[in-house]
C-alpha cells in the first residue's frame, strides 16, 4: 500500500539548504541541531512522527503545509521572512546545541555512537554536580545517562518513603524538596542533583521531590548503573556545605602512615581534595599539614594549589589568610 504525503522536504536537503544560507552554520551536525529545535517546537514534523531530526533521506513537513487548504504566503509575508531569516538562523545556531544534546540523550544507551558519547562527555564537564568526579567516571556516565523531562509544575518525581531507583541531575528548571510535617525545606536549581542518598545507603527516599516550575529537564542514572559506577565513589565522598552549597568536596581513601609496617592494614584514612572554594581548600591543607604530618604522601592537589594559587587567590588576599592561621 502506497501513501502519498504532499508538501514534504527531505532531511538531507534541509541541511544542505541551511548550510548555504548562513555563515554561522559550520557543519551538518550543527544544522541537525538547529532543525531539531524546530522539530521539538512543532514547527516541523516528521511524517511518521519521529522525535529526532536526521540528516537522511527522510520526509519532513512544516506545520503550515499540513493544511491542504492553507493559502500560499503573500509577497509581503515572503519579504518579511527573507528579512528575518538571518536573525532566525543566528538564534537557532545558539540554541541548537542544547536540542542536539537532548536528541542524543533520547537515544537508548546502546545506540549512541562514539561521537554521541564525546558530545555528552563535553557537556558533563560543565555540570556542577559532577565537578568532583574523575574523567573515567564522567565517560562511563556518558554511556548510561537517560534524558527525562516533565511539562507541568507540581509534578511529583518521587515521594518520601519510596524505594530509591534513580539519581537525578537538573538540566533545566527547579524542584522543591518536601518533607512530611515540614513542607518545602529547600529548592534545587540547574546543575544541582538529588536522589543519591537513598542509593548510597540503600534506604527509602528521605524527602519528596516536586517540580517548582513548568518544563523541567533532567539527566537520570538508574540504580544498577549508579551502583556499578558511582556507589563506591559517593560512599567515600565527604562534602562540607555552607548555605546549602558545597564549599569543599573530599575523597576518602585508606592512607598508610610512616609507622605502618609493610603490608599492614592502614590505621588512618586520608582525604584528597576534589573541589571547593579557594578559601576552604587552603584551610583544609593547612589543617591537614598540622594534624597529619605523619602521612608519607601529601595530597597531590596540594602541589597544584601551591603552583597555581595565584590564579585563585591573589597574594594580597593570601597573606592575610595565612596570618589568621599562623598568628
Amino acid at each position: 500500500m502506497r501513501t502519498v504525503v504532499r508538501q514534504c522536504c527531505v532531511g538531507t536537503e534541509l541541511v544542505d539548504w541551511q548550510m548555504q544560507q548562513s555563515p554561522c552554520v559550520h557543519s551538518r551536525t550543527q544544522a541537525v541541531g538547529m532543525w531539531q529545535v524546530l522539530l521539538e517546537e512543532g514547527v516541523l514534523n516528521h511524517v511518521d512522527q519521529e522525535l529526532n531530526f536526521q540528516d537522511k533521506y527522510l520526509f519532513y513537513r512544516f506545520l503550515d503545509d499540513e493544511r491542504e487548504d492553507a493559502p500560499p504566503p503573500s509577497e509581503d509575508e515572503k519579504k518579511e521572512s527573507e528579512e528575518e531569516l538571518q536573525d532566525t538562523l543566528l538564534l537557532l545556531s545558539q540554541i541548537g546545541p542544547d536540542a542536539h544534546m537532548r536528541m542524543i540523550l533520547r537515544k537508548q544507551p546502546g545506540q549512541r555512537t562514539m561521537d554521541d558519547l564525546e558530545i555528552i562527555y563535553e557537556e558533563l564537564l560543565h555540570i556542577k554536580a559532577l565537578s568532583h568526579l574523575s574523567t573515567t567516571v564522567k565517560r562511563e556516565l556518558a554511556g548510561v545517562l537517560i534524558y527525562e523531562s516533565h511539562a507541568k509544575a507540581g509534578t511529583v518525581l518521587f515521594n518520601q518513603g519510596e524505594e530509591g531507583t534513580s539519581w537525578y541531575i537538573i538540566l533545566k528548571g527547579s524542584v522543591n524538596v518536601v518533607i512530611y510535617g515540614k513542607g518545602v525545606v529547600c529548592t534545587l536549581h540547574e546543575g544541582d542533583d538529588f536522589g543519591k542518598l537513598a542509593l548510597v545507603n540503600d534506604a527509602p527516599r528521605a524527602a519528596s521531590i516536586v517540580l517548582r516550575e513548568d518544563n523541567c529537564h533532567f539527566l537520570r542514572v538508574d540504580k544498577e548503573d549508579f551502583n556499578r559506577i558511582l556507589r563506591d565513589v559517593e560512599a567515600n565522598t565527604v562534602r562540607l556545605k555552607e548555605h546549602e552549597q558545597d564549599v569543599l568536596v573530599l575523597e576518602k581513601s585508606p592512607g598508610n602512615t610512616c609507622n605502618s609496617s609493610h603490608g599492614a592494614t592502614p590505621s588512618h584514612f586520608k582525604y584528597t581534595v576534589m573541589s571547593g572554594t579557594p578559601e576552604k581548600i587552603l584551610e583544609h591543607f593547612l589543617e591537614t599539614m598540622r594534624l597529619d604530618s605523619h602521612f608519607t604522601e601529601s595530597d597531590p592537589a596540594l602541589d597544584d594549589f601551591v603552583l597555581m594559587h595565584c590564579v585563585f587567590i591573589p597574594n594580597i588576599k593570601l597573606c592575610p589568610m595565612l596570618m589568621v592561621q599562623y598568628p
